[in-house]
């Protein structure tokens, strides 16, 4: 039996099976981007999109479109909100500049999750604690299973585009600013600190949650750094943080804010104070709600955790991070952070909230996870007092743990199916499954067909619902004056668009 199990753990080394995660995680990505292709644009799309979309059809000169971006700017600054960055990308959604090409959003937005993950695990795990490339390419698959299969809102995070653009890409501008820092910190290189100063300006005009984020993340470095090996160069990280704050400053001035928020919105100090309250106590009842509701999630921490430990297990050396307790609470304070935002303007939130609070609390889970492991690992080794070496001790841990909590995992995944449900890919096969989305897309190609034909300035279209599984669609409705009648008009240049029954439609035009 010995024989058989030694062989079973030749044949799934690490390699093999973080090549296998690799190869299942693209499996599962198939449905998701088979629909891109069904992804259409609507609602906000338009709305951000009109002036970009008419200047660029009426002149395709690109200084037109930029004085449509400022334009757009210019009116969502005075009517709506302040956070001009994100208002500058909603402007060049993929349909301003060609009918049918909103499939690039979804591609976009992997690229954006999948990119930022990598260069982060790349460099924590790989260039500062000396994990191999399998280790790090299992933990990376693993973690973006679980980030990209349960969170809160695949519509915002990976095919409605105005979501993505202010919740999603700053999340992974988070990410590369916190290797920029890290990097600059290592030798004080310039270009590092240029980054950083770039990545933070831009998210001074993007969400709070972000912009909050980004800044404690230079407060915790430069502390750390500054404790740890004190050098003067640390205080040259105020300058993307105050540059950060200045573009967040003009975002939270803006007049719109009060448009959206109420003329109650504004700055208070009490009210500050009762909001950092709050959002500890709101940090903690999501994480006792992401425990009850997604489990699955914390099987694949434990998977995380033995993988990390086995890897430590060949280092010479422990980490021996310094003040790892206090560090614990420290990221708990950054995720808690993450609800101030939301519970201070005190008015309803996009549902890419719910997915930046959940990718933070994936981020400071993996944080706490890499503490774990490397006191873990370090115990294990004065247990056996140097009786063995890393290599042998690491191999033994694989054998004797890593295997047998893997398979416990995959059993443990068999009793939780509810969870699969719930997951992204479960969602997408089970909208394309019922038809619905070839039915989506054959009425969106009709609708499209019907606003882009240039006899009709009042276009009467097909009601499509908008309930529409995993993607973002806001309808036309019966009432012109209506604000997705409107924006849906003003983006193909129509005087109106009104929407009908579909078998009302097909009597009048006689189409099916």
């Amino acid at each position: 039996m010995k024989k058989v199990y030694d062989k079973i753990c030749r044949v799934f080394s690490i390699k093999i099976i973080s090549w296998m995660s690799l190869l299942l995680f693209l499996l599962l990505m198939v449905p998701l981007i088979y629909l891109s292709f069904v992804n259409r644009a609507s609602g906000d799309d338009y709305s951000y999109g009109m002036y970009t979309h008419q200047a660029w059809v009426t002149s395709y000169s690109l200084i037109e479109v930029w004085k449509a971006i400022v334009k757009t700017i210019k009116q969502y600054y005075v009517g709506w909100q302040g956070t001009w960055f994100s208002i500058f990308l909603f402007t060049l959604q993929p349909e301003v500049f060609h009918p049918g090409s909103y499939w690039l959003t979804f591609f976009l937005n992997m690229f954006l999750l999948i990119g930022s993950t990598t260069v982060l695990f790349h460099y924590l795990l790989g260039k500062r604690l000396g994990v191999d490339k399998y280790n790090i390419m299992l933990v990376l698959m693993i973690f973006l299973l679980i980030e990209v299969e349960w969170i809160p809102s695949t519509k915002s995070a990976l095919f409605w585009y105005n979501g993505a653009m202010h919740y999603l890409l700053p999340y992974a501008f988070c990410l590369l600013t916190v290797v920029f820092i890290m990097r600059f910190l290592e030798g004080y290189k310039l270009r590092y600190l240029l980054g950083c100063s770039i990545l933070m300006s831009l998210l001074g005009g993007s969400n709070y949650q972000a912009a909050l984020f980004v800044l404690i993340a230079v407060f915790y470095l430069g502390i750390y750094n500054f404790i740890c090996k004190y050098n003067k160069k640390i205080y040259l990280l105020g300058i993307p943080a105050g540059l950060e704050l200045i573009g967040l400053f003009i975002s939270m001035k803006a007049p719109g804010n009060k448009v959206r928020g109420g003329e109650a919105f504004g700055l208070s100090f009490s009210k500050g104070i009762e909001t950092v309250g709050l959002a500890f106590y709101k940090g903690i009842i999501q994480c006792v709600d992401y425990l009850k509701e997604k489990p699955i999630v914390f099987v694949g921490f434990l998977i995380i955790l033995v993988i990390l430990i086995h890897a430590f297990l060949k280092r010479e050396q422990g980490i021996n991070v310094r003040f790892a307790g206090i560090l614990c609470g420290l990221l708990w304070c950054l995720y808690s952070a993450m609800f101030a935002p939301e519970i201070y303007a005190g008015v309803e939130v996009s549902s890419g909230v719910y997915n930046m609070n959940y990718q933070t609390f994936l981020l400071v889970v993996f944080g706490v996870l890499i503490l774990m492991a490397d006191k873990i690992a370090d115990l294990i080794k004065r247990r056996t007092q140097n009786t063995i070496t890393s290599v042998k001790l690491s191999d033994r841990f694989y054998r004797q743990v890593t295997i047998p909590i893997i398979l416990l995992c995959l059993v443990a995944v068999l009793f939780l199916r509810g969870n699969l449900k719930d997951s992204t890919t479960y969602v997408c096969i089970e909208y394309i499954v019922s038809g619905q989305a070839a039915d989506y897309k054959e009425q969106m190609d009709l609708q499209t067909e019907l606003m882009l034909d240039e006899s009709k300035e009042d276009v009467l279209v097909p009601f499509i619902n908008d309930i529409q599984g995993p993607l973002m669609h806001m309808p036309v409705t019966a009432d012109k004056e209506a604000w997705t009648n409107r924006v849906t008009a003003g983006f193909y240049g129509k005087n109106s668009v009104i929407g009908m029954p579909r078998e009302e439609w097909m009597d009048i035009y006689g189409k099916s």
